[in-house]
């Protein structure tokens, strides 16, 4: 092609129009914020209305300060404020933190040594189940909730891995499903029982699930399956309204379970996808009450 008796070379072009689109894609990865951040950042900037401040710095730790000595909250739920909000200066406001901030967050952060704040740095976290009465809860869900229900126990996924799901990630035949542990950045083979083969069968055949589609997928108001993903977010609502427990209730549920049948370390860690574990072992693997109880019983 000849323009002003310069040739254009079309293997140039789609040189430079291929790194441009990189660039943008590149751009476009950096300056996400993850959904899970959004909540904080909302508070924040309500925050910011209530006391008439602008989204700067000195707000940022005023809101970190009054987060702790006025609101109270938890020291984890207030180190993924810092985390979130982070981000957002960074992202939003072209803003990174120097020293001098990253000093005062640290000397914030220790307003949770002083005397009457120790419940605080307290961690529960979501606890297991009865896995018996748990599945008397899964048999009655009809055949949508039970399949994805019966998968999430099975695999103890978390949230992100359950809704990236996808119908060609099952083999059935081998009794596995093909996971993609995001924290590890790479695909897991995690196992399943034969009931749950079996309830996922139910389901596909039900619903004309298509290899595509995402397993656990959205539904319309009216009834209509359409396999496209939802949030994180949507999954939770939707466990918690199908048994009132929450997708981190599941992983510990399946996690005691496997240890109480006598099950070790590295047998539990290659189901769940866990890399350390350590980090299994302490924040996963406890003495369950009934054990305690049984060896407290004064009198038979």
């Amino acid at each position: 092609m000849k323009h002003n008796d310069n040739v254009v070379y079309a293997k140039d072009f789609q040189n430079r129009r291929r790194h441009a689109e990189q660039e943008l894609k590149i751009t476009e990865i950096e300056n996400y914020i993850p959904e899970g951040y959004q909540s904080d950042i909302r508070m924040y900037q309500k925050y910011c209305e209530a006391t008439e401040q602008e989204e700067t710095v000195k707000s940022f730790l005023d809101y970190l300060f009054v987060s702790v000595t006025e609101e109270g909250v938890k020291k984890n739920t207030w180190e993924k404020r810092v985390v979130a909000l982070r981000k957002y200066f960074n992202i939003d406001h072209d803003v990174q933190f120097d020293e001098a901030v990253q000093s005062r967050i640290a000397n914030t952060r220790k307003l949770y040594r002083e005397e009457g704040r120790e419940r605080l740095v307290r961690e529960s976290g979501k606890t297991p189940v009865d896995i018996e009465e748990l599945l008397q809860v899964v048999e009655r869900l009809d055949t949508r909730a039970k399949a994805i229900c019966l998968v999430n126990l099975d695999t103890a996924n978390r949230p992100n891995e359950m809704v990236n799901l996808q119908v060609q990630d099952f083999n059935l035949d081998g009794r596995y499903v093909s996971v993609y542990l995001r924290k590890q950045d790479k695909w897991h083979n995690k196992r399943l029982q034969p009931n749950t083969v079996e309830g996922i069968q139910a389901y596909i055949n039900e619903y004309g699930l298509q290899s595509h589609d995402y397993f656990v997928g959205s539904r319309r108001k009216n009834g209509q399956f359409d396999g496209v993903k939802i949030s994180e977010t949507a999954y939770r609502k939707q466990l918690k309204k199908w048994t009132g427990y929450a997708p981190y209730n599941f992983r510990k549920t399946l996690v005691a379970f496997m240890h109480s049948s006598g099950a070790d370390l590295s047998t539990i860690a290659k189901q769940t996808g866990h890399q350390s574990l350590e980090t299994l072992d302490k924040h996963y693997l406890t003495v369950a009450d009934t054990t305690v109880d049984k060896f407290m019983r004064y009198k038979n």
